[in-house]
């Protein structure tokens, strides 16, 4: 487990958090992985079967092929949110399954996973990364358009996803 420590503080007044790397196979990413489920299937009109996605196998998001991040409260220590990157090809890193527990939204912390895992992609060697988003998650597509992400080209037959976005991604800066 890797951890990576970070005083992310919001506007609104979200408490200390802290990224855990390396969590594919781990317990709290299933648990995650299940409250992000049971949350697709109640806000998607025509629900969420999981079937019917693109399945992604834990060794694509465990390095260094990928990596699955946990969002940790530092005080609590309970999972806020996860999102994991994985490598497509050579310079691309596709975002998946970005979610934050709806307690924990409007504070700051999905634009502080987002560049956590735009970083992530970076350390995996891409120059862009793309992610499929479905509609109905209006505050997802909201914070990837307002973070510069822009339409492009399907690039997976999946049925639940409505928008596929990409951004290039500038070098670190210095």
């Amino acid at each position: 487990m890797n951890e990576v420590d970070t005083p992310a503080t919001s506007r609104r007044g979200a408490g200390a958090v802290r990224i855990l790397e390396g969590q594919a196979g781990s317990d709290a990413a299933a648990r995650a992985m299940a409250a992000y489920v049971a949350e697709l299937d109640q806000r998607l009109p025509t629900g969420f079967d999981p079937a019917l996605a693109t399945a992604v196998d834990p060794r694509e998001v465990t390095p260094p092929d990928g990596d699955f991040m946990l969002l940790s409260d530092v005080g609590t220590r309970q999972v806020v949110g996860f999102g994991a990157v994985r490598v497509v090809e050579p310079g691309v890193v596709e975002i998946k399954r970005m979610w934050l527990r709806p307690d924990a939204r409007g504070q700051g912390l999905g634009r502080f996973l987002l560049r956590s895992l735009e970083n992530r992609a970076r350390a995996l060697g891409a120059r862009r990364v793309i992610l499929g988003v479905n509609e109905d998650l209006v505050e997802a597509v909201e914070l990837y358009l307002s973070s510069g992400y822009a339409g492009i080209e399907p690039f997976e037959d999946n049925p639940f996803i409505t928008h596929f976005l990409g951004k290039r991604l500038l070098p670190p800066s210095s």
